[in-house]
């Protein structure tokens, strides 16, 4: 009876500490018999959502679990894309699928009410980490994934730079190193991007922009006080900055770009920002902003 006490108190220890999850493995490991085990799901007081793959009715289905539960159901399983964003703290929201990858060679296809999406694809053993106990895609090459598959992965990716979680060279390395897999595809051109965008570099692009779309009435690089506008619309009072990366920045500049928008604004300015990021994937937005603005200066004149 005392080991049977002893067992339990190692098992409750482990469902606190693994968000409820537990394996058959893992229970024998711990003390319990295949009977023991049989007689908890016979009770309704563990559920299995996979093969040998149990949730404690005493704990919820959080999306810890979920990603518990994919993790151990399949053989060998890496968290990778989406859900590691998540388990790395970048994205708030756990999609409905838990995204993982398993070994090429694998012949693993088990049953898992979790809904999932399983790759296959090895990763070289440097790109894996761990978190809580779970095999997940390391850092730099969650980062990369997330650039190029999250709506927000661009901001994503300049965050954890501008808080140095990660470096250019890192991400570099990892997208070297994994330059086959599928997905990653869209990250190299913003790491490009990243790693050799300049101030001087992004004013050329919106050169080309405003050429391309025929705007006119434009002056680049106006003082106007003691403050130095990216480009400016004098004859409609508009002016426009331009933002690259965050990262290669201090927070000295933040402020003057703060100081610079309330000047405008306080003398009859209309200022507009303008981000890479935009002027790459959003062209047609910044277009019709940009074009907004000036029809409305020019219908009060």
């Amino acid at each position: 009876m005392d080991d049977e006490r002893a067992s339990d108190l190692r098992v409750a220890e482990h469902l606190a500490d693994h968000d409820g999850v537990i394996t058959t493995a893992q229970a024998l490991t711990l003390g319990m018999t295949r009977g023991q085990i049989r007689a908890r799901r016979r009770s309704g007081l563990w559920t299995p959502h996979a093969r040998s793959t149990h949730l404690s009715a005493e704990h919820r289905m959080t999306d810890a679990a979920r990603i518990r539960i994919v993790s151990s159901a399949h053989t060998g399983a890496v968290i990778d894309r989406t859900a590691a964003a998540w388990l790395h703290g970048l994205a708030d929201r756990l999609p409905d699928e838990v995204t993982a990858s398993v070994a090429r060679s694998g012949s693993n296809t088990p049953r898992c009410v979790v809904p999932a999406s399983i790759r296959r694809r090895t990763y070289p053993a440097e790109d894996i980490s761990n978190v809580r106990g779970i095999p997940v895609t390391a850092l730099p090459l969650t980062v990369l994934t997330a650039a190029a598959e999250l709506p927000d992965g661009i901001a994503i990716l300049d965050r954890v730079l501008q808080t140095r979680r990660v470096t250019v060279a890192e991400l570099r390395a990892t997208l070297d190193r994994n330059s086959g897999i599928h997905g990653l595809r869209p990250a190299r051109p913003i790491l490009e991007s990243a790693d050799s965008l300049s101030e001087s570099e992004l004013e050329r692009r919106f050169v080309r922009f405003l050429r391309k779309h025929s705007i006119t009435g434009w002056q680049q690089q106006v003082w106007l006080g003691n403050r130095r506008l990216d480009f400016a619309w004098p004859a409609e009072q508009v002016a426009v900055s331009l933002h690259g990366w965050a990262f290669h920045h201090q927070h000295d500049r933040w402020e003057n770009d703060q100081a610079t928008t309330s000047a405008l604004a306080s003398i009859g300015w209309l200022p507009l920002v303008f981000t890479w990021k935009r002027l790459e994937y959003q062209p047609d937005e910044v277009l019709a902003e940009l074009a907004r603005a000036l029809d409305l200066r020019r219908a009060v004149q």
